[in-house]
């Protein structure tokens, strides 16, 4: 087989392939016997046909354009790899000369992806700005195990901003119901409250039994585009005031959070807060490193590839919203189209730059992934999805796409951890 390869301006590699006339033959060949052993002409018994017969049934161009897609797929790796193309999309075959006894040729087009030009990405001197606990982090994570042990007790007095409280509640604007602004038997802990700013804060002081009415503002930034800054009143029904009843911290309260004794339970956050600390470096570490990196990397990406992570982030954006039981072109509308296009176009090139930083990173590094890093990440995605591994792995086996996210995930993970094995990094 021979070849020639020209790439224009905009990475679209033009590939004229020429097979030999021998192999495109026995290759047609095998084709039309194989149709001449399963198909049913009137005359012949299944199988018996003449070649001829066969050929003149099926179709010769039929037949052809099967051959093509026999041949095709292993004889263009052979031009990827003699030609270290690093292709960007998939192939698309142009025309065809297909001629039995001469050599068979085919002109294909495919998009390749944009040469990087990688900065330095190892002995650098990386600044990033370091996590610490804060001083009384075991102090704090003990009082959330006490509260996650505590009761609500119904106390008969007026409630303060540490309460939780049980109410009724209905709201207007401009003497106006809000749709949806409304509730029965509501419990809010008054210290730590979701609701708009205000509102919590006029629970405060009031007993069961009151009825009263709380003026607030909507803010500015609120979802609903006719209630941001919009003045409200909200008349509530205040049914029930709960002090919360903290156990005391001790052996007892650590055998119902797990642990033998107090002492044991102290040791194992202390130990949950240092592999905070650590992660949250190590992450913080990385992307300063990465975001070094990319800043002295060069990559021209042509807009063919933009537009496709365009499209494949506003896809995304649309399934989150559905889930999320929201209207996507609503959310558009008040956004602004062109602030979201700009923010998903922004979005689409750092996704791309990364993806191809990574890919050279990890080609300059020679990282290379083994069968048992496939292994690996399937046991743990089995483990994390509660599945067995074999389970996952047959499931996967259904969408041949899922080995490769597999597969970019796992150098992903190499990538990062050269990174940081090799580069000083200074906390500030």
């Amino acid at each position: 087989m021979t070849n020639t390869v020209t790439i224009d301006d905009k990475n679209i590699a033009t590939i004229d392939m020429t097979i030999a006339s021998d192999v495109a033959k026995n290759a047609y060949d095998r084709t039309l016997k194989a149709y001449g052993s399963n198909v049913n002409i009137a005359g012949f018994r299944k199988g018996k046909a003449p070649a001829n017969i066969v050929e003149k049934y099926v179709g010769s161009e039929r037949i052809k354009a099967e051959v093509i897609d026999r041949l095709f797929p292993s004889e263009f790796q052979k031009v990827v790899a003699d030609n270290k193309l690093n292709i960007a999309f998939a192939p698309s075959i142009e025309s065809y000369d297909f001629d039995l006894g001469s050599d068979l040729k085919i002109k294909v087009s495919v998009e390749l992806k944009p040469e990087v030009k990688l900065g330095q990405f190892k002995d650098l001197e990386v600044e990033y700005k370091e996590f610490k606990n804060e001083e009384n982090a075991l102090e704090k994570e003990l009082e959330m195990t006490q509260r996650r042990f505590s009761t609500l007790e119904k106390v008969d007095r007026p409630s303060t901003d540490k309460d939780s409280v049980v109410f009724d509640f209905e709201g207007f604007v401009d003497g106006e119901k809000i749709e949806h602004g409304e509730g029965k038997n509501y419990t809010l802990d008054l210290a730590n409250s979701n609701f708009i700013p205000g509102f919590a804060e006029g629970l405060v002081g009031h007993s069961a039994g009151e009825e009263f009415t709380i003026d607030v503002t909507f803010p500015e930034e609120y979802h609903e585009e006719k209630l941001k800054g919009a003045k409200a009143q909200f008349k509530i029904n205040l049914i029930e005031v709960k002090e919360r009843k903290m156990p005391e911290l001790n052996d007892e309260l650590a055998k119902k959070a797990g642990k033998d004794t107090l002492d044991a339970l102290k040791e194992d956050i202390q130990k949950y807060l240092e592999n905070v600390e650590t992660s949250q470096n190590d992450r913080l570490k990385s992307d300063a490193v990465f975001n070094k990196v990319s800043d002295s990397t060069e990559i021209k990406i042509q807009d063919t590839m933009l537009d496709r992570e365009y499209q494949a982030i506003m896809e995304e954006a649309k399934m989150h919203a559905a889930q999320q039981g929201a209207n996507f072109d609503k959310m558009v509308e008040q956004e602004g189209r062109e602030n979201v296009e700009k923010r998903f176009r922004e979005e689409a090139a750092k996704r791309i730059k990364n993806s191809l930083m990574v890919e050279r990173i990890a080609q300059e590094a020679d990282l290379k992934i083994e069968q048992k890093d496939i292994m690996e990440h399937i046991n743990q995605m089995a483990a994390m999805y509660g599945m067995a591994p074999v389970q996952l792995f047959e499931e996967m086996r259904k969408n041949p796409n899922s080995f490769a996210a597999i597969s970019q995930q796992i150098t992903a993970n190499k990538v990062n951890e050269y990174l940081l094995e090799n580069n000083k990094f200074i906390a500030k």
